[in-house]
């Protein structure tokens, strides 16, 4: 509806002028306003910088506190990702202005308004013009746009104009107050100095704005990164900083009694029901605010350290009807290849040609005793053609595969036919690239029956594939008793030592080079659990620890593994040949990635599943005797635990743990494409 359009309405409804239209519209606002100050509002001024969380919700609660005029700037469009926390974010906006759509959504609210709108944003060269005139600004720009928004408090300063910054923190709000008349400047409060690194000057704003780390509580803040200037934000909180700037610019363009500028501060926290009103003596320059600012920026520098699996930028080129582009194939094989692998072998290779991929078994990548006949490398390959189907259909593509099509040629998994299709789905494939093994303890919180039933779904397309999940205190038990003591069996395998070793990359530096294998924090073992992986690295010095009792600390560990997690599960496909553990590995990813999704994490536990396999097709003729002996008690126990398996027929895709935690800080690398093309295909 246009704005003349409104204004018919209005005389429609028997409202002809601005001020009748004010006394019917503010009419209960009156008791906590008087008349005369509810008057004065529809000739205040409020500059707001921003329309995104904050911003669209500052200027909607002043619109109808009654708030007459603002400059209000922003050069984004509204997207799918804005709908948890921007105001205006509605589905009939995606693609379009934030600016225009908060005005138009304001003037639908009170089509008196006088707005001047700034369309590039807020920027150096508006900056005056955007605080000309203006009685309070209600700072609402991006967390990150650090630079514009000193240069726009330092500027209102001269000005002589408040400016008042609301910041969500997780389910609460942290409010300052930058008065022209008192109290210190953004650069003093904040301890900023020209010399200071970008993310030096994000991290002191953050611990300024927040004496009070109420949020530390909850934030999972393994999906906080500042070099990727992200993390996550609720409308909760924005609502709450809304209200909070609100009320203090009533306050102070009402002239009702003084305001506490910095270094006073407000934080309320509803979700611990804690509120902080305090005064921060000298802000940053505080010796606790510095500890604070000194041990942030050790977890930033940490974290860099650690390699993080990059997520990369979807192809610019497209696939249409008659042509896949090469990028869009090299993209695919690169979610492929995101696929779990034992010990990160990485068994695979590629070629491609027109719009068909091809997927081949390297059976020299993984030569340990669990890689029974390759069913390993197989469960891995079955993983890499699901994330290809996933990710292809994230851009618009279908798949057509043909398992094992070449009798010929045994190494040739698959051949993968991408189609044009014309719709996308990217639920799982947006989780491709964030999968990992996680070897972290997990909280005991259950995996709910509704997940469960989520993760059934998941299996049904793959005939012959089953789930058996366990859950619950006495059953964890009885799975873990058995994880110890296949466990010990694992620790005193000298072949399998010897290849965990092999991949094992001690050095930074070696994992970077090599880009397969575990690198050392990826295990995270801790610092004392690593130093016993270096010094019992040898076979002669494990041996002898075993002996003294290392093999049922490293077993015990894994109990622990399997009573600290949510539930368990045990992924089986009706048949042993190759294409069977193909499907069980496709449905694996299907699985892995449903729980990534849904924020949990999980852990393989594939030493009873291959140890298993092994026995199966080959009998217990390549273990030792002392194991043979111990076996067959194990097979008892874990035939009892899994009765609806099948276990002469039945192949074991895998046994895995999952639950909710904090992820891994270091993730395994993985080959460049070109690497992992086959030459003269």
């Amino acid at each position: 509806m246009d704005r003349n359009s409104i204004f018919k309405k209005l005389v429609n409804s028997g409202i002809h002028t601005h001020d009748q239209y004010r006394d019917m519209a503010f009419s209960r606002n009156i008791g906590l306003l008087t008349q005369e100050e509810q008057d004065l509002l529809a000739n205040v001024r409020v500059g707001i910088p921003g329309m995104g969380g904050v911003g669209g919700l500052h200027f909607i609660t002043l619109v109808r506190t009654g708030i007459g005029k603002f400059h209000i700037s922003d050069f984004d469009k509204f997207e799918a990702a804005n709908v948890n926390r921007q105001y205006g974010a509605r589905i009939p906006d995606f693609g379009h202005s934030k600016l225009e759509a908060m005005k138009r959504e304001a003037l639908s609210i009170n089509p008196y308004l006088d707005i001047k709108a700034f369309n590039e944003g807020l920027t150096e060269d508006n900056l005056d013009d955007f605080l000309e005139g203006v009685d309070v600004v209600l700072d609402s720009l991006d967390y990150f746009e650090f630079e514009i928004r000193r240069k726009l408090f330092n500027r209102a300063q001269e000005k002589g104009t408040y400016v008042i910054t609301a910041g969500p923190l997780g389910f609460s709000a942290a409010m300052l107050i930058f008065s022209p008349h008192e109290g210190m400047t953004f650069d003093e409060y904040f301890n900023i100095s020209d010399r200071m690194e970008p993310v030096d000057k994000y991290i002191s704003f953050g611990i300024g704005l927040a004496p009070k780390t109420t949020h530390f509580q909850y934030v999972d803040f393994s999906k906080v990164d500042v070099d990727k200037q992200c993390g996550p934000s609720l409308n909760i909180a924005c609502q709450l900083c809304s209200a909070m700037a609100a009320t203090q610019a009533l306050k102070i363009v009402l002239k009702r009694g003084r305001v506490k500028s910095v270094p006073h501060y407000i934080q309320f926290d509803p979700y611990v029901g804690k509120l902080h009103t305090g005064k921060l003596f000298r802000g940053n320059r505080h010796p606790i605010q510095k500890m604070k600012i000194s041990i942030a920026k050790k977890l930033v520098e940490n974290r860099r350290k650690q390699h993080h699996t990059e997520i990369p930028e979807l192809p610019k080129a497209k696939p249409s009807k008659d042509t896949i582009p090469e990028e869009v194939i090299r993209y695919l094989i690169k979610a492929g290849i995101q696929a779990p692998s034992g010990d990160n072998a990485q068994p695979w290779k590629f070629s491609y040609t027109g719009n068909a991929v091809n997927l081949y078994i390297d059976r020299n990548a993984d030569t340990s005793f669990f890689n029974v006949n390759q069913t390993a490398s197989f469960i891995s390959c079955g993983a890499v053609i699901e994330n290809i189907k996933i990710a292809a259909k994230s851009l618009y593509l279908d798949t057509e595969t043909d398992i094992l099509p070449d009798r010929n040629n045994h190494d040739l998994i698959a051949t993968i036919r991408l189609l044009h299709a014309e719709s996308s789905d990217s639920v799982l494939a947006d989780h491709i690239f964030s999968r990992q093994t996680n070897r972290k303890l997990f909280g005991k919180k259950p995996v709910s029956p509704v997940l469960l039933k989520e993760l059934e779904a998941a299996v049904e397309p793959f005939s012959g594939v089953k789930l058996h999940c366990v859950t619950g205190k006495e059953s964890l038990k009885k799975l873990g008793d058995l994880i110890f003591d296949i466990d010990r069996i694992r620790s005193e395998h000298r072949p399998l030592h010897e290849h965990l070793h092999k991949m094992i990359r001690y050095t930074p530096e070696d994992a970077e080079n090599k880009k397969d294998g575990l690198p050392l924090k990826n295990l995270e073992a801790g610092l004392p659990g690593e130093a016993i992986l270096k010094i019992t690295r040898p076979w002669p010095v494990m041996n002898i620890a075993n002996k003294a009792g290392l093999g049922k600390m490293i077993a015990h560990i894994s109990r622990q593994g399997i009573l600290k997690s949510g539930g368990a599960a045990l992924l089986t496909v009706s048949g042993t040949l190759p294409e069977d553990f193909i499907k069980g590995g496709r449905a694996l990813e299907n699985i892995w990635l449903t729980l990534t999704r849904k924020g949990l994490f999980v852990q393989p536990m594939t030493a009873i599943t291959l140890f298993w396999t092994r026995w199966q097709m080959e009998g217990g003729k390549n273990f030792i005797d002392a194991h043979k002996e111990r076996l067959p008690a194990i097979w008892d126990a874990y035939q009892a635990l899994f009765p609806d398996v099948t276990f002469s027929k039945d192949g074991h895709i895998m046994l895995f743990r999952m639950g909710y935690g904090k992820g891994v800080r270091c993730n395994t690398y993985r080959k460049e494409i070109d690497a992992l093309i086959r030459k003269n295909a």
